[in-house]
This record gives structure tokens, C-alpha cells and sequence, in this order.
């Protein structure tokens, strides 16, 4: 009698921990071994990249920023990862997947995936392991010939209006999927706005996200923000 197949409760975003997590668990502490586990499920499993958000990965695994950088340095010095200002790379020896890291000129429609899904991921309040669905509609983007920076201009727009609502307390749900920001794509395509003030989009979004990424960290508290943000031609 042949075994009962396997079925995997949730399709997407799993990880595949074999020979290479086991080398990582010898090697490391407890500390180190847990962030390298979170850094794997954050990880492009083409490129075996993540990218670095101190102040969210100490509040996923309920630890200090100081004591995260302890644990990358670890990671560095045992020679699982390697770093790059906020984005990190898991070495072969300890990444069960082959990498399909995108060369210059190799596959601009590949390439351009990537760095939707480096850009769409980066935000705090994303939570999201970029799903096929996801994949298809960067695809869908790269053909109707969607910029990659009109792509982070709706991101910061998107996000800077979730902020707000997650500081004024009327929602508690992150962002899941790049479908989200596909009417923003649009607002911003078709927006007049100069260039140049989406620097300004920007910063915004930024400081509403370490404000949200600080309460996070503190106790709740019912005291509403006393400006919200407007609309994109207002910002």
C-alpha cells in the first residue's frame, strides 16, 4: 500500500529546509539560527536576497535592534550571509535553492520581477512572500510598459495612506498582495505632479512608517493624530 501524498495547507510561501538549514543549526547560536530562519522566508527564492529592516525584524522575533545586529554579525562571520547596506544574501552553502541570480542584459522581464518584488516587500506594513498572483501582475506591469519608478511612486502613496490609518487606529491589516497599489499605478500615471515632489511623497511615508514602526513596539494608546494625510495633489 503506497503512502498518503502530502498536501501542503498553505500552496504558497513555503520554505524548503533540508541538508542547508541543518549545516546553519551546527554553526549557530539560538538567536542567530532564528534570524537566519526568518531571513529565509523573507528571501527571494530565485536570488536567496532579502532585504534588512532592523526595527521590523526586532519586532517580529520580539528582540532588540542592538541584539539583531549582533545576530547579523554572526551570520557574517560564520559565512551564511552577506551583507549590502539594507539587503542581505544567503551564501550557497546554506540555501537549499539553486540561484538564478538575473545578469545585466540576460532578461529584462525577469529582472524587472525582481526588483517589483525587492520594492513591493520593503515597506513595514507589507506582509507578503510575493505570490504567483503577485508575479503575474509585475509581469502585466513590465508589458504595459509601467516604469519601475511609477511603480514606487504608487507604493509610497499607497503606503502613506495605510500609515495613516494604521496610526489613527482604523485598520489593524497590513498590505498583502501588489494589487493593492494597482488603482494607485494609475493616480500616479496620470497625475500632473512634478517629479520632484515625489522626494517629498516619500519622506512622508518614511516618517509615518518608523512613528507606526515605534508604536508598535510601545503600548496601545487611543490618542488620534491631528492631521490626516490629503489627497496626492494636496501632499
Amino acid at each position: 500500500m503506497s503512502a498518503a501524498r502530502l498536501i501542503l495547507k498553505q500552496p504558497t510561501g513555503w520554505f524548503a529546509a533540508g541538508r542547508e538549514v541543518a549545516q546553519a543549526l551546527a554553526v549557530l547560536s539560538d538567536g542567530a539560527f532564528k534570524l537566519y530562519i526568518q531571513l529565509c522566508l523573507q528571501a527571494d527564492r530565485h536570488t536567496a536576497r532579502a532585504q534588512i529592516e532592523l526595527t521590523e525584524l526586532a519586532r517580529v522575533l520580539r528582540k532588540t535592534p542592538t541584539s539583531i545586529e549582533a545576530d547579523l554579525g554572526e551570520l557574517h562571520g560564520a559565512g551564511v550571509c552577506a551583507g549590502w547596506d539594507d539587503a542581505i544574501e544567503i551564501q550557497d552553502q546554506f540555501w537549499p535553492y539553486q540561484k538564478q541570480t538575473t545578469r545585466a542584459g540576460a532578461n529584462p522581464q525577469a529582472e524587472f520581477v525582481r526588483q517589483v518584488r525587492e520594492v513591493f516587500l520593503k515597506p513595514a506594513c507589507v506582509r507578503s512572500t510575493f505570490t504567483a498572483a503577485d508575479e503575474k501582475l509585475a509581469l502585466s506591469l513590465f508589458q504595459r510598459g509601467v516604469s519601475l519608478e511609477q511603480l514606487r511612486q504608487a507604493i509610497w502613496l499607497g503606503c502613506a495612506r495605510k500609515y495613516m490609518a494604521l496610526l489613527h487606529g482604523q485598520t489593524q491589516l497590513p498590505i498583502t498582495s501588489l494589487a493593492y497599489f494597482a488603482s494607485l499605478i494609475e493616480e500616479v500615471i496620470q497625475s500632473q505632479i512634478p517629479e520632484g515632489y515625489w522626494e517629498h511623497v516619500r519622506r512622508k511615508m518614511e516618517g509615518m512608517e518608523r512613528r507606526w514602526s515605534q508604536a508598535q513596539r510601545s503600548a496601545p494608546t487611543t490618542q488620534v493624530l491631528p492631521t490626516e494625510l490629503p489627497p496626492l495633489e494636496m501632499i
